[in-house]
């Protein structure tokens, strides 16, 4: 949801800025198929959840992070391109801190509850999933890298409730 809101504010303010959409054509990515592969890989796991993490050995665990590393090959061999190398190194920070922490990206009950998503958490234990996302529940104590896990909210009322990490900004 974050990535979504960070596109929206993005074509926003180019547009303020005198951009026009016409201009996103001559941008020239090579290798963006294996980017759209790579994200219809994130869906199947993101919208198909299982209410646990199977371990970091798991088939969709595995799925996930070579879904991660196909959008970083796609980075490194697009690193010239304006932002690329800025949205490399947010991607970097969630690659790793998913890495460490079994292959989902590791958030608190309490900040699922801050950002009003309670209700879209499949447990509350260690390791219980959050519906729709790549997120897993880990207590602070737990979580390796806890400054690169989803630690910031996006709190009620604002239409937009979500968790994010420092890495996302980047993104």
């Amino acid at each position: 949801m974050i990535l979504l809101l960070a596109l929206l504010f993005s074509i926003a303010i180019a547009l303020v800025r005198g951009g026009r959409f016409r201009w996103l054509a001559q941008v020239s990515l090579r290798l963006g198929w294996l980017a759209i592969a790579a994200f219809a890989l994130q869906w199947s796991i993101i919208y198909a959840p299982l209410p646990h993490t199977e371990g970091p050995f798991a088939p969709r665990t595995l799925i996930l992070i070579a879904s991660y590393l196909l959008v970083l090959v796609v980075v490194v061999v697009n690193r010239r391109v304006p932002g690329v190398a800025v949205m490399g190194i947010g991607l970097g920070m969630n690659l790793l801190v998913m890495l460490v922490n079994g292959g989902f990206m590791p958030v608190t009950m309490e900040a699922v509850e801050r950002a009003g998503l309670a209700h879209l958490a499949l447990g509350t234990e260690a390791g219980a999933r959050l519906m729709a996302t790549k997120d897993i529940i880990l207590p602070a104590e737990a979580t390796r890298l806890w400054l690169l896990s989803d630690i910031f909210a996006v709190p009620p009322p604002l239409p937009f409730r979500t968790v994010f990490s420092l890495g996302d900004l980047f993104l």
